[in-house]
């Protein structure tokens, strides 16, 4: 026998009524079925989300490590600056205040040579 007279021979008499509680039953199946599949195919999607976000957050620590370092250097670059800048600084007023010395020093008499 095939599906379809089993079918037939189901939807007459009392049997009919037995076809139809059963096809309301595959039919819930049928719709659990498709949910549950389609809630599978959102975890696994999700779940590439999160490996993706987990690659980038990866990235991220190596890049801010990276960043870390570079910003040491950066800062040690110019703390050096800053303390040339400060000799260089502290010599010019030196010698601007020797030269004012100097010129002070000449002008009161003091600095013309001995004429033997």
């Amino acid at each position: 026998m095939t599906k379809g007279s089993e079918k037939q021979k189901l939807m007459t008499g009392n049997e009919g009524a037995e076809y139809s509680k059963l096809d309301e039953v595959q039919d819930q199946v049928n719709k659990v079925k498709g949910q549950m599949q389609q809630n599978i195919r959102q975890v696994l999607d999700r779940g590439e989300d999160l490996d993706h976000i987990e690659g980038k957050a990866e990235d991220l620590a190596d890049t801010s490590e990276g960043f870390h370092q570079t910003s040491k250097k950066v800062k040690s670059k110019m703390c050096w600056k800053y303390v040339k800048a400060n000799i260089m600084l502290t010599c010019l007023i030196l010698l601007i205040i020797a030269v004012i010395i100097i010129i002070a020093v000449c002008t009161s008499g003091q600095c013309k040579q001995k004429k033997n």
